[in-house]
Parts: structure tokens; sequence; C-alpha cells
């Protein structure tokens, strides 16, 4: 006898084991059947009784009684048997429903696939049966054209005509009614069974079916040799192991259901051999970490004596990767696979050269717990009266000229050196070609930055805080001195990795077979770092990169709206990716209901409905995970947002095990999945960021792909004031509305706006943030580092900077030529025309529109 256990098998006995009592005694009985089967006995239901009540919607079912009246569903038909589900009664009926027809069958590969199969009559009790998805637009569409050619070959043509006509609000009866006026009772049972699936929105089991139709698949025979498939997995007869993985898997959580069953594609990279550094480049939603992550058990059941290293720049990621490997591992290769964010595998290794350092290297200081944002702020800003940063003013007013935040652009361009060269090689970057980086630097400004970076370095250093390329050059400098000590490490979401902590990771490997492993996609692509995998010591020939395109977990109508969003919006700077190119995608084998772009009138008022959406999805199924993702807001800010109104963020220290609902910023949702996502703000001004330069808000337009693709289920884009840019030609794939048709008020609450980091902030000179003077009282160099400066021109800028110094200043005869604050020299200006000439005609007419628009007087 041969045995196959479907993939819905596992999540029941979870169920059924966290219910505790006699439902947990039950999903024992099943764990000991299989640890008898994969122990090689004979007869694994010894001593099980088979219920009294047989069983037709499953041809050849059978049911046993477990404890708790619980059921186990089994078919055996011939050499074969399959454990399929057990529950409750209503649970096992239920799951029945679900599977009328099931019928296992093989592919010219050997390899198990689940197909539906009515009976001859159409049996109302037995056929193939399901409700609507309401997807729009006909089924028939949904077949490849030849496909249906062949469905309706020799078919009278008012009969084809009316089969075009379904939709997915067709009635059932209705297609029950045509196909019974088919004569060819196989095409008729074909042609009912595959437009009640397409009905459903299960695209994979209609084309199942469809090749069933074809003979191009087939139930087993006794002598067929099978292999496991998609949805029904070969459990072993001669591995007592595997008993033991299965009932570690059973104890934990249900999220990771799709972990274990590995589509034959993703299994071929995941247990590939190869010579050296490999690469896998794939889509969305192929399980590139699926593949990392049964890669790297592979790998550590392959090399018994070596210890194999994971990455990942997401803290929230890794803690994933973490969990999963816990689950899929056998007790001994867990032991010997580490799971790290790249931030914490640098502060391990730095520990050991630098022990007397460790409260320098975290993202948070030790001495006044600020986080590093706002340490950046403060030294860019010259506050606290260090005026170190003032050495890149020129810098700052050039980008502010050009609508450009400085502020940010800046801190990027921090990353961009640090992730292309040494600190001791830094003379490099004054001519190194800055790929990805739009605005033009002339060499004045770029050794202004080197200059402004490391004292940078310097104030973190001070106040015992680094960021995450800080924390990599820091270890960097040891690079010669990191021995070998993985047998291999496997690199997630590479695409956002430096050449520097490339560098790094190489340095932790030998040069042997299976060394390194990267996967990644350059639509994913969010961090603004050089990326060459040859410089970083990882060369990968051709022969070792390969590419999965098939999308599992999207449905059909949520990957082509993202996929609309990202193709319409693509530049030629998302093309030039050297090492992760972008591929299109394969789309999944389900549908669902179009995705939503909702309008309502304020940021506040769009967290509000999307909160309570998402709660109330969650009430109607527990097992459900959503995650509500904020656009234009830090992942710091959404973290004291998050703690205000007490609803769990994604940023790295906790599992996604222990709730249902999250918030997080756009980034952070990479490597994760949810049943639905909520992504707010998706409003004009805010993404793309009108402040950064345009050839650059392609990363926004990586982000936003990442957090839209997040969804399984049910996905729901909304804004206040205008839509997105983005958006714009994507109108054919999002249905647009309001909130209120959604969510009524009853079920709303004011939750209030993430707070900016102006609103977090630490006192400044002992006086509190909030307390930062209106616009009219500040100096020159506070208002320029103001949004309300951007776009002006760089003689206003130069006069503002220069003349407006915080000290007033006049000649002998009382005119004044320097001023405090902008409203003095706003005041003098109208009241002394020898004032004006200071700032000269044209820059005087540019600064009497500037106190206009922004109300000084």
């Amino acid at each position: 006898m041969k045995y196959s256990q479907d993939r819905d098998l596992l999540p029941s006995l979870r169920a059924l084991y966290k219910r505790g009592g006699p439902y947990q005694k039950a999903a024992k009985t099943v764990e000991m059947v299989i640890g008898r089967i994969a122990s090689g006995c004979q007869d694994p239901f010894e001593g099980i009784a088979l219920t009294k009540h047989g069983e037709n919607r499953v041809p050849k079912c059978r049911k046993y009684d477990l404890a708790g009246f619980c059921r186990l569903l089994t078919v055996v038909d011939d050499d074969f048997c399959y454990l399929l589900y057990a529950g409750s009664h209503d649970d096992c009926e239920k799951w029945l429903e679900r599977n009328r027809g099931f019928a296992p069958v093989v592919d010219t590969k050997g390899r198990l696939i689940k197909a539906a199969k009515s009976d001859d009559n159409l049996d109302p009790k037995t056929r193939v049966q399901g409700s609507s998805d309401y997807s729009y637009g006909k089924l028939y569409k949904k077949l490849a054209e030849a496909d249906f050619d062949f469905l309706v070959e020799s078919l009278p043509r008012g009969i084809v005509r009316r089969i075009e006509e379904f939709e997915s609000i067709s009635d059932e009866d209705e297609i029950v009614e045509i196909a019974k006026a088919i004569e060819d009772r196989e095409r008729s049972v074909a042609i009912h069974d595959i437009f009640v699936l397409l009905r459903q929105g299960n695209l994979k089991a209609a084309q199942t079916r469809m090749l069933l139709f074809r003979g191009e698949v087939a139930p087993p025979k006794p002598e067929t040799e099978i292999k496991h498939g998609e949805d029904l997995r070969t459990i072993p007869t001669d591995s007592p192991q595997y008993a033991e993985l299965f009932k570690h898997f059973v104890q934990t959580a249900d999220y990771r259901d799709w972990m274990v069953f590995m589509h034959p594609e993703q299994e071929r990279v995941a247990k590939a051999e190869f010579s050296g550094p490999a690469k896998l480049v794939g889509v969305s939603g192929t399980g590139k970490t699926c593949i990392v992550v049964r890669r790297a058990v592979a790998l550590a059941e392959r090399y018994p004596s070596g210890n194999i290293l994971v990455l990942t720049l997401n803290r929230p990621l890794a803690t994933l990767i973490k969990d999963l490997v816990s689950v899929c591992a056998s007790s001994s290769a867990r032991e010997r696979i580490e799971v790290l964010p790249f931030f914490q595998l640098c502060q391990k290794l730095l520990a050991q050269f630098e022990p007397e350092n460790g409260k320098l290297y975290d993202d948070v200081t030790w001495k006044t717990k600020e986080h590093i944002d706002e340490v950046w702020r403060e030294y860019y800003r010259c506050e606290l009266n260090n005026r170190d940063a003032a050495v890149m003013q020129p810098v700052h007013d050039s980008l502010i000229s050009r609508k450009i935040d400085a502020e940010r652009y800046i801190r990027e361009e921090f990353d961009w050196i640090r992730s292309v060269v040494s600190p001791q090689d830094r003379l490099r970057y004054m001519d190194i070609p800055r790929s990805g980086r739009a605005y033009p630097l002339s060499k004045n400004f770029r050794s202004l930055l080197i200059d402004g970076l490391g004292r940078w370095e310097d104030k973190m250093r001070d106040v015992g805080i680094t960021d995450y390329l800080g924390i990599a050059t820091a270890l960097y400098r040891y690079r010669d001195e990191l021995d070998a000590r993985y047998r291999c490490a496997l690199v997630d979401e590479c695409q956002d990795f430096g050449t520097i902590e490339l560098s790094i990771i190489a340095a932790l490997v030998e040069d042997v077979p299976d060394n390194l492993f990267f996967c990644g996609d350059a639509a994913q692509q969010v961090s603004w770092k050089h990326q060459s995998l040859a410089d970083g010591g990882a060369r990968v020939p051709g022969a070792r990169s390969m590419r999965i395109h098939r999308n599992y977990r999207n449905s059909r109508e949520i990957l082509q709206a993202a996929y609309q969003v990202l193709f319409e919006n693509l530049t030629e700077e998302m093309m030039e990716t050297k090492d992760f190119e972008i591929l299109d995608p394969e789309y999944a084998n389900f549908g669902g209901p179009v995705p939503l772009y909702l309008e309502t009138l304020s940021l506040a008022k769009d967290l509000a409905y999307a909160v309570a959406y998402a709660k109330s999805e969650i009430a109607e199924d527990s097992n459900r995970k959503a995650c509500v993702a904020i656009c234009g807001h830090s992942l710091y800010e959404i973290q004291r947002f998050g703690e205000q109104n007490n609803i769990p963020v994604l940023e790295g220290t906790r599992s996604i095990d222990g709730e249902a609902l999250f918030l997080s910023d756009l980034e952070q949702t990479k490597g994760f999945e949810f049943d639905l996502v909520c992504v707010v703000n998706v409003s004009n001004g805010v993404i793309p960021n009108p402040v950064t330069p345009e050839r650059e808000r392609f990363r926004d337009l990586s982000k936003l792909y990442v957090a839209m693709t997040r969804a399984k289920l049910q996905l729901v884009l909304s804004y206040s004031g205008t839509h997105s840019s983005y958006l714009s030609k994507a109108g054919d794939y999002l249905r647009p509305g309001n909130w209120t048709e959604f969510v009524s008020e009853e079920q709303v609450l004011d939750l209030g706006a993430p707070p900016t980091l102006d609103d977090l902030r630490e006192p400044v000179d002992d006086k509190p943030v909030d307390d930062v003077p209106s616009i009219g009282l500040m100096t020159g160099e506070q208002f320029l580092y103001t949004s309300g400066a951007l776009g002006l021109s760089a003689r206003l800028i130069e006069k503002i900077r220069s003349l407006v110094a915080g000290e007033r200043e006049s000649v002998p005869d009382g005119t004044p030529v320097r001023w405090g604050c902008l409203s003095e020299a706003v005041r003098d200006n109208h009241a002394a025309s020898r004032a004006r000439q200071q700032f000269g005609p044209e820059a005087f007419k540019e600064f009497q529109a500037l106190a206009e628009r922004l109300g000084i007087c």
C-alpha cells in the first residue's frame, strides 16, 4: 500500500490539538497512524473503528471514529490510501462539501494531483458544487483558448453561446441544465465540473479537470511510482524520523501551512546541488522564503557536520524564517541552522572584536533611549550646540533649491557610500558613478559629504548608537579576520543588500559547493545601496542563476492589480538592476474579489475605517490574519502609533502567531502574507514622495508593490483627497468606492493619525520640541530645514541663510542689514527701501512672495 496525505490534514490536526481534551487525543491517534505508516506497519489503522455510515460525496471514502466524536477521512483505492482530513463531525461535513468528487490523479512525471470529478449522472448528492467567488467577467475567458475550443468541440453553436455567457454570478442550476443537454456524457460532466470550479474561482482545480478530460492526467495504477505534488504529499514507509517531524508540525501555529507543501518547481531549487554561489530570481508570491527555509533544512541534512546561516535585512522576516525553520527541520538540523537579521549578525561578530563597545552597536542609544531617527535629526539640524553637520549646508541648499528633501536624501546618500566603499577607501567615492542615484553631485559636494559622514559616525559613537550601515561599516574593518564559521549561507531578499554587506557574508563561508545562495526580486528593491554580487565576492555564472515565475500566494485579481500598478509606472532606473531583473509573473490558480480603492476624508479616518474593517473580517473567521500598512510614515512613527492604540506592529521582536491584526510601514510587510491587507494613505503628495528626485521615486513604487502583494485574498487601497498617481492607470483592476459602503460608523473608533518625528522627539536645548518657534520667529538656518524652503531659488536661499542669521545688525544710519528672524526681515523690508538692497531686486520679490505664502508679517 502507498500512502499520501492531503495538505488539509496537518492544519486540521493542529486545530484539534489546540482545542485540547478529547480533541487532542483524536489528533494524537492520527499521529500514531502516521508513525505506523512511516515505520512500515502493515495495518496502520489497527484498533481504530470505521464509522457506521458511508459517504458518497467523495468516492471510496472511509471514515474512522476518533475521540471526542471526531472523524478521520480517508480514501482507499486499489493500492493507494489517502489521509485527507480530521475534525469534528461538523468540520468533516464542511470539508466533504468543499471536496466533492475528490479524485487523485498523476501527471506524466508521476506527481500526485488532486482533481474533482462528478459522477456521470450529475447526481445532486454527489456532484461537484460550491459557492461563487463573485469575480467579474465571462468564465470561459479564464481558460486557455485552445482548452475551451477542445472542450466545446462539435457542440451545437447554440449551446456554446449559452456556455460563453456563464459568469460567476450565474446560477449553478443553469450550468447543470446546459450540461445535461449535452449527449456526450464525458464532455457533459467535464463542462459541468470545469465551469462550476471556475465559478468558485478555483482556477487550479478547473485546469486539472481539463487535463483529466484531455487524458493528460489519470488515476494512479498499482505499478505507478508516485511523487508528491502541490496538494498531496507522499508519506514514506521507511522513515521513523518522518513521524517525529510530523508530530512537531502538528503542535505549531497554523499560519505556516504552506511551508510543508512545496510545489515541484520550488522543491527542485530547494534540493539542487551547486558547485558554488547560486542565485534565485523570483516574482512576488513564488515562495522564495519557503525555498530558502527548505533549502536551509536540506543543506543541514546534506552537510551534517556544518552550520547553516540564513540572513535577511528585515527583522520581522528573520523572526518568521526562524519560526518556519523550527517547524520544518528535525531537532538535529534545527540546532545547526542559525537565522539572523544582518544587523544582529554584525552585533554578534563585533562583540568578539570589540567586547568593550557592545552598547555602541544598537539603533536606540543606551544613554537616553533616543531612537536613531531622533539622533539623526538632532545632528543634521545642528542642535545641542553641535555644528558638525553645517559643513554640508552647501549640499543641503543645492538640494532644497531643486525641491528635494535634503535631510532624507543625504542620509540615504550616506547609506549608498557605505554600501560600496570601505571606510579606508572613501576617496573612491569622489569619482565612481552613483548607480541608482539621479541628482548629480560635484566633486566638491562629494568631498563635503565624506566629511559630514565621518562626523555623523563620530556623533553616533559619542551618544552610543549606530544606524544599519554604520554597523556593517564597523564590522568591515575586521573582514580579513573573519573565519569561515558556516558551511553555507543563504540570503533572503538579497536585492536590498549592498556590496559591503555581501563581502562580509562571503567571508563567513569557504569556497566550496553550495556555499552561498541568494534569493531576490528586483521589483521589491527598496534600499538605496550599491549592489554587485561579483564585487562582493560572490560571482554567480548563468548556469547557477535560476528564475521562478509562478505566483502561488495572491488571487489572480490581486496580482493583476499589483502588477498593473508596477508595470504602468516602471522606469528605466528600475530596469537597470544588475543582478536581479524584473520578471513577468505567472498568475495564481485561484480567484477572488476585485481589489478596492476607497476614499475618505483624512488619514485619521482612513486608519479608523481600515482597522474597523480588518477587525470585522477577523471576527467572521478567527483564523484570518490582517495587516494595515501605512504610507508616508516611518516604522518608528508607526510603532508609537501602535503603542498608543494597543495594536501590534511588524517590527521584528514578535512572532505573528499570537495576534490577528498588525500595523506596518510598507517595507516591513516583506516576506509575510495576510488574508487581508489594507494599504492606507495611498494619496497624492504622499506616495510617490514629491520631495524625492523624480528618477528615484521607483523605490516608493517598489514599496507599494511589496505591500499590495502581501494580500492573499483581499486587498484594499485607500486614500484621502486625491489618490496617488500610481493608481491612475490601474482602474480596470480596482473597484472604486467609499469606506462608508463597507464599514458602518458604529464600528469605527477614533484612533488619530500617526505622530511625526517632531511630535516624538525629546526636549532640545532644554526646550520641548513642540516649543519650536513659529515660522516668523525662525532664523534663516532654522527655516531652511523646513518644508517651506523647498523649491526656493538658490539666490534666495543664500540670502536667507546669510542675512537672517540670528542677530540683528544695522549700519550707522540705523538701516538694518542683518536680522534675527524672518518676521524682523519682513517688517524692515516693508518699512525701509534701503534694507531691501541687501536682498537685491529679484531675491526681494521672491522673499515678498514667500512671506505672503507663509503668512509672515
